[in-house]
């Protein structure tokens, strides 16, 4: 399978329970930002780089307040990110709280850190390593604008892969990536084992006009369209149809509230990109934000967000279907394979 086995059957009976108690809006996933970093929850899918390292200078959450926030918003899936999760104090306890709640847990980093953290977790069929790589060295140093970081985050890759763990890497497409510099990293990462592969969309932070977005949308298009192409037989883990949205095949509806943010000021509203506000609870956050505000032809800071948050919550929540969408993501979840490329298969 794409994903373990475990994380797929509690994520299905999770939206099957939702949908049962009839509610309307049920989240996936919870992402903890402990460190307050606001834009860089997502590392590099917010502004196109790895995050600056070393710990945050304001506030931060404690462990306590980050489980009272899964207590809020239940979802089997929890992601700790942030500019550098390892960075923070509580990373170990936080980590194990999490797994011993039988959560599906994503640690995201730019994977500096990673060799000398491991210790302080064994490997867990529940534990994921999701490590930021934009390309090969050259590109991703220049990216980050580390000189070194890319062999500092293979190295850890590595190490984390010797040790046992599960590894996924997340990458950002930009308008002007090479698709085939970031086929030759997936070939140098499939030789030591690394599970899946995620694609993140570029954000850009200004805005743009009109004829500026046009042109933005095109160049992602065509760029998701090499990404399927080239890049189709590794152990994608970004959905089907959240694939076809970044390919300009279909619409979804913006579903933020889907993958809320938590951090040191609330749950970020209406989500990670806007930095519009915060709400107390993930309650409120439903409740007292105007979701209709928000979305591309509604609200100009939305035309160029392609964010998963929204996008590919809104796909994998099954807004905006369409007839064989199940059979597509059943079809899609099964003919992966953690770690293993297809060889000779037709690309998607």
């Amino acid at each position: 399978m794409r994903y373990p086995f475990g994380l797929v059957f509690d994520s299905a009976r999770h939206r099957i329970a939702g949908k049962l108690r009839g509610e309307r809006k049920r989240a996936v996933m919870v992402s903890l930002d402990p460190l307050g970093e606001g834009r860089n929850a997502y590392g590099c899918a917010s502004n196109g780089t790895n995050g600056a390292s070393g710990p945050a200078n304001g506030p931060m959450l404690s462990v306590a307040e980050c489980l009272a926030a899964l207590d809020e918003c239940d979802t089997p899936v929890v992601s700790i990110c942030g500019a550098e999760p390892l960075e923070y104090p509580g990373i170990q306890e936080l980590a194990w709280a999490i797994l011993d709640r039988g959560k599906h847990l994503f640690l995201c980093t730019d994977g500096a850190l990673i060799r000398r953290r491991l210790h302080m977790i064994p490997p867990e069929t529940n534990f994921f390593w999701n490590v930021k790589l934009n390309g090969t060295e050259k590109v991703h140093d220049g990216r980050a604008q580390r000189p070194g970081m890319f062999v500092e985050a293979l190295d850890g890759v590595k190490a984390a892969k010797n040790a046992g763990f599960f590894v996924v890497v997340t990458t950002t497409i930009y308008p002007d990536t090479d698709v085939n510099d970031v086929a030759a990293l997936y070939e140098m990462l499939h030789t030591i084992h690394v599970d899946g592969y995620m694609f993140s969309p570029f954000y850009p932070k200004e805005k743009l006009c009109r004829v500026g977005s046009a042109t933005f949308h095109e160049k992602m298009y065509q760029r998701f369209r090499e990404v399927s192409s080239v890049l189709g037989d590794y152990n994608v883990m970004t959905s089907p149809i959240y694939l076809e949205y970044l390919r300009g095949e279909r619409e979804l509806d913006c579903c933020a509230w889907g993958s809320p943010v938590y951090g040191p000021k609330g749950w970020m509203a209406p989500c990670y990109l806007q930095e519009q506000g915060y709400a107390k609870s993930y309650k409120a956050l439903l409740e007292d934000t105007v979701w209709e505000n928000y979305g591309r032809g509604i609200n100009p800071r939305c035309e160029t967000c392609m964010s998963h948050a929204g996008y590919e919550s809104a796909a994998l929540l099954g807004a905006n279907p369409k007839a064989g969408d199940c059979w597509k993501m059943l079809a899609w979840q099964l003919s992966g394979n953690l770690g293993e490329k297809r060889e000779g298969t037709q690309k998607r």
